[in-house]
């Protein structure tokens, strides 16, 4: 019997429906749910507007979008940071997008940080990092991980690669990033083995890794 999860936002009331093909989804939507939309990991129905210029000095990230009150992005209600660039591109991607290194804007970690506190009390339970790849910007990364953790945040990072791999990269904002980070998902993205993947993966390979920094 397949298991199916139902997640309701007390704050909006939103309903978001795991566990079911693309066919029986559909087939509930058409019968219960008129409103309904598709959507998946990285992949939320509306973003805030990012700045129209990346002319910006010191410490950045290059972002595809910021977005808020996500319920697939990690446990609970997440503020989200979707970077920009990523070398390892999975074929069948939700959001191949995000893959050129050049697309996006890049800010600066003060702005992100900005907006991912905006609007400030609104119910957040933590905040996740995807992408693209993060880990392609190891600097950046890192010194928003830092900023998070320094408003005491609780952080989810996706990655395209295994925590083995990251473990013998040469660069030590990697090893530092992985200490900072509460919730792990990595792996790639493999579009064979996505149905079933279950809550906050993409597909089945992929690992939740709690406390990466300790296992790596």
């Amino acid at each position: 019997m397949t298991e199916i999860t139902w997640l309701i936002d007390p704050t909006t009331g939103g309903l978001v429906v795991e566990g079911l093909t693309v066919e029986e989804a559909a087939a509930l939507a058409a019968d219960l749910l008129p409103s309904a939309h598709t959507i998946n990991c990285a992949r939320p129905l509306t973003s805030r507007s990012l700045p129209k210029t990346d002319q910006v000095s010191g410490t950045t990230l290059r972002v595809a979008r910021i977005y808020h009150g996500s319920l697939v992005d990690g446990p609970g209600r997440r503020s989200v940071v979707q970077v920009q660039g990523c070398p390892i591109r999975c074929p069948g991607c939700y959001v191949p997008e995000t893959h050129d290194p050049k697309g996006g804007i890049r800010m600066r970690i003060a702005n992100i940080l900005a907006a991912v506190l905006d609007p400030v009390g609104a119910p957040r339970d933590g905040v996740t990092v995807l992408g693209g790849e993060p880990f392609f910007q190891p600097v950046g990364l890192l010194a928003l991980l830092q900023a998070l953790k320094g408003h005491g945040l609780h952080i989810v990072l996706y990655t395209g690669y295994r925590l083995e791999v990251l473990a013998h990269r040469s660069e030590p904002e990697t090893r530092s990033a992985l200490d900072l980070t509460d919730l792990l998902i990595d792996g790639p993205f493999v579009a064979s083995l996505s149905e079933g993947a279950g809550e906050w993966r993409g597909s089945r390979n992929q690992r939740v890794i709690v406390n990466p920094g300790t296992k790596a």
